[in-house]
């Protein structure tokens, strides 16, 4: 059976590390014929998987190789992230949509492989929501409140709960390059014994549930986000001074998108502003080198704590055993951390931003619980072991349902 990962994502490490585990899970699996569309070869090494570039109208039209990967492919695996939301764009489900439907005509069956789905609050986009999953074989919900969402939406997908795709074994087999391994080695030196602290924040407040997508009116929408952002700088910035002068731990500030991909989704710019915030402190340290899949993994892997708003920066800490509270901006985040049993992990970005101090109090009891990691690591691995079943079970019911029907006898 000949599968194709054509969902794009550039840039964006959240999805990246989401794609990795998947992949890599087909990998164990035993499936050696998978194309990967893909903005780095980078981001798939080592898997030895093909690899196609994409095409215009985000891959909706691929280049001729893709077209032709395409047309040879028996199943579509649409790897991570979120797609079923209608609060950035209906844009953006007319586009999956559309996407659906030519692989359709293509003869390809689809997987949505460990997504998301969530917010659907206008009429439009539970409509639309219900027409993708028409084209879709099995759904694979990463969290409770997903599934609760789609078999609202009375579609007759099979809908199989599991959890997100970097809960999956093999995300440890990406590349670390010596260039990431010496830059993971300087950020975190730690003569002293001091403990590590990550620090993720993302842009919010923009979305609208408007028709034209973020990046094609970003003036329009960032005024929009413009009062409640300072509000969050400045909820960082407080927040970090406490830590520093109560835990004497380094904070390390880290993006969730590779530098130069999309500067119009990037973390930095306001990790920038948080930086400037707190200039006169040396252990404030602001991550703008290049990483690749692996480097970043190794980075996070040497915290003791992550804090993030952006979720993957809080679930790629807790997939490498390191504890990590949520600033959760949408349900979506604290939908995941209950499924974990860690629900008093998320905390909601507006009690946050009222209060950072109690956030403060939840990173020194957290860093305080020295059998957190290992409560954290026995976590992980029954998710990965539930996910990795679930995979199996799928794709072998997948390659039962492509198989040709047996020769009849002379």
């Amino acid at each position: 059976m000949k599968l194709i990962s054509p969902r794009m994502i550039c840039g964006n490490r959240g999805d990246l590390l989401s794609r990795f585990g998947i992949l890599a899970a087909l990998r164990r699996l035993g499936f050696d014929d998978v194309a990967v569309f893909c903005d780095s070869e980078r981001d798939v090494a080592p898997l030895g998987y093909t690899t196609l570039p994409y095409g215009k109208l985000y891959n909706f039209l691929p280049p001729r190789a893709g077209r032709r990967a395409l047309r040879r492919s028996d199943v579509v695996v649409w790897t991570g992230g979120l797609d079923l939301q209608d609060d950035s764009s209906l844009l953006k489900l007319m586009h999956t949509w559309l996407t659906f439907l030519s692989y359709r005509t293509l003869g390809c069956r689809i997987i949505m492989a460990n997504q998301g789905a969530g917010p659907l609050t206008t009429r439009a986009g539970r409509w639309l929501a219900r027409r993708i999953l028409n084209l879709v074989d099995c759904f694979i919900a990463r969290d409770s409140g997903t599934l609760r969402l789609l078999q609202g939406l009375g579609t007759k997908t099979r809908l199989v709960r599991a959890h997100d795709g970097i809960f999956l074994p093999d995300l440890d087999s990406a590349t670390v390059t010596p260039a990431d391994q010496a830059t993971v080695d300087r950020l975190t030196a730690d003569a002293a014994g001091q403990k590590l602290i990550g620090f993720n924040l993302r842009l919010w407040f923009h979305f609208s549930n408007s028709i034209i997508p973020y990046h094609w009116a970003k003036t329009r929408y960032q005024e929009r986000a413009r009062g409640p952002m300072d509000r969050l700088v400045e909820a960082s910035i407080d927040l970090i001074r406490r830590l520093r002068s109560t835990t004497g731990g380094r904070v390390v500030l880290l993006s969730m998108y590779e530098p130069d991909s999309h500067p119009w989704e990037d973390d930095l710019p306001y990790l920038r502003r948080v930086k400037d915030g707190l200039r006169n402190d040396p252990d404030v340290v602001l991550v703008e080198e290049p990483l690749g899949l692996g480097g970043f993994c190794r980075l996070v892997g040497r915290l003791n704590l992550m804090i993030g708003t952006r979720l993957h920066s809080t679930l790629t800490a807790l997939r490498l055993g390191v504890p990590a509270i949520n600033l959760a901006y949408t349900l979506k985040c604290k939908d995941i951390f209950g499924d974990l049993g860690l629900a008093a992990h998320a905390v909601e970005l507006e009690s946050f931003m009222s209060d950072p101090a109690a956030v403060a109090s939840l990173a020194r009891s957290v860093l305080a619980d020295q059998g957190a990691p290992g409560r954290i690591r026995q976590i992980v691995r029954q998710r990965c072991a539930e996910n990795f079943q679930v995979l199996d079970e799928v794709l072998a019911a997948m390659v039962t349902a492509t198989a040709p029907p047996p020769a009849r006898a002379a």
